[in-house]
């Protein structure tokens, strides 16, 4: 990670490799979105124009009070995330040219999807229209990179908002979560830097023969050795 490529100001958008704990709660978002875009009017339709949505999809900030009291919203908060360890050292492939070594590993995380209504119903509704279609379009977030995604899905029961709702919470609101863990694959390659690079190899090659004598026994029938042994050959 480069802190450099990050500046003041409003953070830009990160890809998966500079941030993937940002990345992948972009895919949450745009996958809710998508999801109550395709809903009729009346339906709790998404739109990108504030004035004509008729449901707020954010992330993990305050949502104010008067936009409760028009329309409910769904409010994103990643969990904690924490490497698997797999297996040993997560070592994946060592370059012994280079000394690089690649380590791979999966980052298990917990996406918590909070719906926020006036009425417990209402919030309840949202979180099994939540709920229901992580599941059903589960194959969606695993092409975003997402791993077992959708599989131990959970809905809880109804609660306040907490700090959620600006400036204050109202006893009246309720609120119902859905957790969705999945996981995703973070790869890492280090090379150090006084590696030492091998370039080219020299060989010499020095080969003496070595001369044995040997001497040749006569034959033997029987343990006796045959002196003068002559054939006779004939032909027709």
């Amino acid at each position: 990670m480069s802190a450099e490529r990050i500046g003041a100001g409003q953070p830009q958008p990160q890809g998966r490799g500079e941030d993937p704990l940002f990345h992948f709660t972009r895919i949450f978002l745009l996958f809710l979105q998508g999801l109550f875009k395709q809903f009729e009017a009346g339906d709790y339709r998404w739109s990108e124009d504030p004035q004509l949505s008729e449901i707020s999809i954010t992330d993990q900030i305050p949502v104010p009070r008067d936009i409760i009291e028009k329309r409910p919203a769904i409010v994103t908060m990643r969990g904690p995330a924490q490497f698997s360890n797999l297996s040993h050292d997560q070592m994946r492939t060592v370059d012994d040219r280079t000394g690089m070594k690649e380590r791979s590993d999966l980052v298990a995380c917990t996406m918590s999807i909070n719906c926020i209504a006036k009425q417990g119903l209402e919030a309840q509704r949202l979180g099994w229209i939540v709920f229901s279609n992580v599941r059903n379009f589960k194959t969606l977030l695993q092409r975003a990179g997402l791993h077992k995604v959708g599989d131990e899905v959970s809905i809880g029961p109804e609660s306040a908002p907490g700090s959620l709702v600006a400036p204050e919470p109202d006893t009246l609101m309720s609120m119902v979560t859905v957790q969705v863990p999945c996981f995703f694959q973070w790869t890492v390659r280090m090379t150090p830097l006084d590696a030492v690079n091998l370039r080219e190899i020299e060989m010499h090659m020095d080969v003496q023969p070595v001369y044995a004598k040997t001497e040749l026994r006569p034959p033997t029938v029987r343990g006796k050795p045959l002196v003068n042994l002559s054939v006779d050959v004939k032909t027709t």
